[in-house]
């Protein structure tokens, strides 16, 4: 689904361990310094640090365009499309050994017309081309991810892809990079037919996989649906380790906290706090879970903040790039866990998070970047570890007590040191409150070391959707945890994106900013989540103008995204760019989908300001929804979750 990171570990990280690269660039534009690349391409004049990372590579990249549309189209060649973000660890493998080679640029340059993305600034193309590639694999064998490489007719139709490539081929490996631009290029020179038949066929498939069906089946709304919603999440938990979505058979796959999912275990958790039944298993799944991330090396126990994913069935080594929409929503259900039950190790770890990102990933105007990278010097979690020594020489008298409470041995399981997590469980610590303040001043010694070193690439770009996600954590941290430092934080955020991120011609929602220029149409989420901040903030501050915003916004995304014939929204505009497809998505992955988010902002709107039709709009969308629903869960899916806790919202009395 677009702009949604995939449920799968994308960029490879099983080859993380002992896998190391050329010399990592850490600073953007200036990243290559050496003489013979002090050439740039197209790609220097953009905003996107992961962009801006290849504006020097000798391939002739184009961001996508007119201007490489256009030359495809009158030069009659293959488009060679590479999808990737910057905290992408096999991105900048790739970028290091195949982009930054001479000869490989050369055959790049000479025959295809060359396109490079950031699909968290494009999620619509990347989306269209990522779904291409998992049709395409289906029939090929191979896997989806990022990076993203696919090869298009001159006219954007995919014909093949593929994501990571060695530049060339070895023993045991995928097929070399320079191997397979050649079986391309000749493909498309003595075969075109079957190049041309094949886009064709994987377009109608692609088409139909994007294109939400009618299903003849009951839109009834009932609470049936959101109740096999809840079970289906209930029964995959993992008893031992916490977590949802586990599968035994598949016990050693990464994991992902998915905090949409455990928003609706929160949703239901609320209503058994209120039950006198004793049995409380929604309470039972998102309560294990939370605590078990919170120990676990997916949390930075020295600076706050979540990682990505865990490698490992314990959360103990985590894949190490931190994402501000993961921050955001994981702080948001840390806030409502503690409202709900006053236990201190969720209000710690909630604060924790809104330390580290009010430190590291805000810009002093106000909004939040995007990301920071798992890698430094190629290394992944080089920043984050610790050898024994290190700790010891540190903390000297208190390092005993902190090897105890978090897990340092002398021989680590992870290779480049050790990954700190709470052996002893922080529910269990917090209680010795002398213990806690000595462990507090440790981390800060720990912390004033770990800034001194060479830090991983800061993606500093400004999402409005990210942002949205961001500003309701820390309106709803400021309301609950009686902290109005957060309020004004997202207070800031919110005034900068409704003034900077808006066109100068029709004052449209813009997605992103960086360095003083905002661009690109937004998509349904940006408004989306953007609205659901605004209405954190008036539910926070009382203040009518973010009540007024949040209306003013979402009329706008009704104006610009609503599909009058099947209802529910679209994920563009209907004066957004012509692609291959138009998405009108309702799964949620690691961020809910724009449309059960809308639905949730509607049922919000009309109790606020009394206007039925928002009321209205959030039961066509629901219905719009609720046969696939139906059908996803009768196939044993828990990618409608969110969908369902906007059902239960839209339910409740």
């Amino acid at each position: 689904p677009a702009d949604k990171p995939a449920d799968t570990p994308a960029d490879k990280p099983a080859k993380k361990t002992g896998a190391t690269a050329p010399p990592a660039t850490t600073d953007h534009a200036k990243a290559k310094a050496t003489p013979e690349k002090q050439r740039t391409n197209r790609l220097s004049g953009e905003t996107s640090p992961y962009l801006l990372l290849h504006a020097h590579n000798p391939v002739d990249w184009f961001p996508w365009g007119p201007e490489a549309l256009e030359k495809a189209r009158k030069e009659g060649k293959m488009i060679f499309l590479s999808i990737g973000y910057s905290s992408c660890y096999w991105c900048h493998v790739m970028e290091r050994e195949s982009f930054s080679d001479p000869e490989i640029a050369r055959f790049m340059n000479e025959h295809f017309v060359n396109i490079k993305i950031d699909r968290e600034e494009r999620p619509d193309i990347d989306d269209i081309y990522m779904t291409a590639l998992g049709i395409y694999v289906t029939q090929t064998g191979g896997g989806t991810g990022w990076p993203l490489s696919m090869f298009l007719t001159p006219d954007t139709r995919p014909v093949a892809g593929g994501t990571y490539f060695p530049p060339r081929d070895q023993p045991n490996r995928p097929p070399g990079f320079l191997g397979v631009l050649k079986a391309m290029h000749k493909l498309w020179t003595e075969d075109k037919k079957s190049a041309e038949d094949n886009a064709t066929v994987l377009t109608k498939a692609l088409r139909q996989s994007l294109r939400r069906r009618l299903v003849l089946a009951s839109a009834e709304l009932d609470t049936e649906l959101v109740g096999a919603s809840v079970a289906s999440l209930i029964n995959s938990h993992d008893t031992r380790h916490g977590g949802i979505g586990f599968n035994r058979s598949r016990a050693d796959r990464p994991k992902f906290p998915t905090p949409p999912k455990l928003e609706l275990l929160a949703h239901i958790a609320r209503l058994e706090k209120d039950s006198k039944d004793e049995d409380k298993p929604a309470t039972a799944v998102l309560d294990h879970t939370l605590l078990a991330i919170a120990n676990g090396g997916i949390h930075d126990q020295v600076g706050g903040g979540f990682h990505r994913y865990s490698t490992d069935r314990r959360w103990h080594v985590p894949h190490f790039e931190k994402m501000l929409y993961d921050n955001a929503q994981l702080a948001g259900l840390y806030v409502d866990a503690f409202a709900r039950t006053g236990q201190p190790a969720f209000r710690a770890v909630a604060e924790g998070v809104f330390t580290y990102v009010l430190r590291d990933m805000t810009d002093p105007d106000g909004p939040f970047f995007s990301a920071q990278d798992a890698e430094t010097d190629a290394i992944e979690g080089k920043y984050y570890v610790w050898s024994g020594d290190e700790i010891d020489m540190l903390l000297g008298a208190d390092a005993k007590l902190f090897r105890r409470l978090f897990g340092v041995v002398d021989e680590p399981e992870f290779e480049h040191g050790n990954v700190l997590y709470r052996a002893v469980p922080l529910e269990q610590s917090i209680v010795d409150t002398g213990q806690t303040a000595r462990v507090a001043q440790m981390h800060q010694k720990l912390l004033a070391t770990r800034i001194k070193r060479k830090p991983p690439l800061l993606d500093d770009k400004v999402l409005t959707s990210w942002n949205g996600l961001m500003i309701r954590s820390l309106a709803d941290g400021g309301r609950v945890l009686k902290k109005p430092e957060y309020t004004r934080a997202a207070t800031r955020a919110a005034e900068f994106l409704i003034a900077k991120l808006r066109d100068n011609s029709k004052g449209h929602l813009l997605r992103t900013y960086r360095q003083g220029q905002s661009k690109l149409h937004a998509y349904l989420v940006d408004y989306a989540f953007l609205a659901e901040g605004l209405l954190a903030l008036h539910q926070a501050t009382g203040d009518e103008k973010w009540l007024t915003e949040a209306r003013k916004l979402t009329d706008e995304q009704i104006s610009l995204y609503w599909d009058k014939t099947r209802h529910g929204f679209y994920f563009t505009s209907h004066n957004h760019e012509e692609l291959l497809a138009r998405t009108q998505n309702g799964f949620d992955s690691v961020l809910p989908s724009g449309n059960s988010t809308s639905v949730r902002n509607l049922v919000r709107l009309a109790k606020r300001t009394g206007d039925a039709k928002y009321r209205t709009y959030a039961q066509q969308t629901l219905e719009a929804f609720a046969p696939q629903m139906r059908e996803h869960q009768q196939r044993g899916g828990m990618g409608m979750s969110h969908m369902a806790l906007a059902l239960a919202e839209f339910l409740a009395k």
